[in-house]
């Protein structure tokens, strides 16, 4: 489930940035054709158009990896879902994503070293590596066994001097001790092998505890900046979009250069992208969480989903 809401928005982000660049590409044409007219009626020097021209081609750079990696992303959704993402939803800017009241991070680390699927299944490997050990150890060699044994014979018949019967009833309760005085190394040597595993099963989950933990801590850490990064994100949108208004204005009236116009308008595609993608690490943060201690489930999708809207 994890991996699936990853790709999907891989493919979300990788499309809003070509949609954003798209946009910003028009915006900085309409601003080079004013320049060069502007220019050819001598009302603005020539560095204007220049500067126009450069970021026209600076912008069709970014636009071409912008495709390319929405080409990819799409291409890894479909490698894992065996399904094209034709229609997606979208991720409203405006709209506030607040972050959730999660438990102090002392307390997910607790719940993930309980809880978390993977070192449930390295506990369980251990224990096998353990039992390994002790089928082979030197201890379980000798065998001590409780034996018993009855037994009972009858015989009986008739002959030249009369008849006869014989019985015999023959019991034995006793304990047995095998010891083996050889075995050719083979106990030996798988004993050895179980520890060294052993040993080996023990650094892996050290490894693997380390980094479960640290996979908590950034995800916890990440739901909490996220969150604050998409509040001042939005108030930074909001103000660099009343900037463009104005620079916009200002431009048209003589009271601003084209660079000045440029720059406003690459600040708010620039806050965009860093807003959008603010708001999908905060998503998929929360997502990882609930991975981590072995809870995802599709309540937890749904609830992701409740932040997108049709386009």
């Amino acid at each position: 489930l994890l991996k699936v809401a990853q790709r999907y928005f891989a493919v979300l982000l990788a499309r809003e940035k070509v949609g954003f660049l798209t946009q910003q590409q028009s915006q900085v044409d309409l601003i080079q054709r004013e320049t060069q007219e502007r220019f050819e009626l001598g009302d603005s020097p020539v560095t204007d158009t220049y500067e126009a021209l450069a970021h026209a081609q600076g912008l069709q750079a970014q636009l071409l990896a912008a495709q390319m990696q929405a080409d990819l992303a799409a291409a890894d959704f479909i490698d894992l879902t065996t399904q094209a993402p034709q229609s997606l939803l979208t991720l409203p800017l405006q709209d506030p994503l607040p972050a959730p009241q999660l438990d102090s991070l002392s307390e997910w680390l607790i719940d993930v070293v309980q809880l978390n699927p993977q070192l449930q299944m390295h506990d369980k490997g251990l224990n096998i590596a353990a039992e390994q050990v002790a089928q082979y150890s030197s201890w379980s060699s000798p065998t001590v066994d409780l034996i018993g044994r009855l037994g009972y014979e009858k015989l009986d018949g008739s002959g030249r001097y009369g008849s006869a019967l014989n019985k015999a009833d023959d019991w034995m309760v006793g304990v047995q001790l095998n010891v083996p005085i050889f075995t050719g190394g083979h106990r030996s040597s798988k004993h050895r092998e179980a520890l060294h595993l052993q040993d080996q099963n023990r650094a892996q989950g050290d490894v693997l505890r380390q980094q479960v933990k640290q996979q908590t801590r950034a995800a916890w850490l990440g739901v909490q900046v996220n969150g604050q990064q998409v509040t001042a994100l939005q108030k930074a949108l909001q103000a660099n979009q009343e900037r463009l208004s104005a620079t916009r204005l200002g431009h048209e009236l003589g009271d601003n250069t084209t660079l000045e116009r440029l720059d406003a308008e690459n600040s708010v595609a620039q806050i965009q992208l860093e807003l959008l993608d603010a708001k999908v690490s905060l998503i998929i943060h929360q997502l990882q969480l609930a991975a981590l201690v072995g809870g995802l489930d599709e309540k937890h999708l749904l609830h992701a989903n409740s932040y997108l809207q049709t386009p």
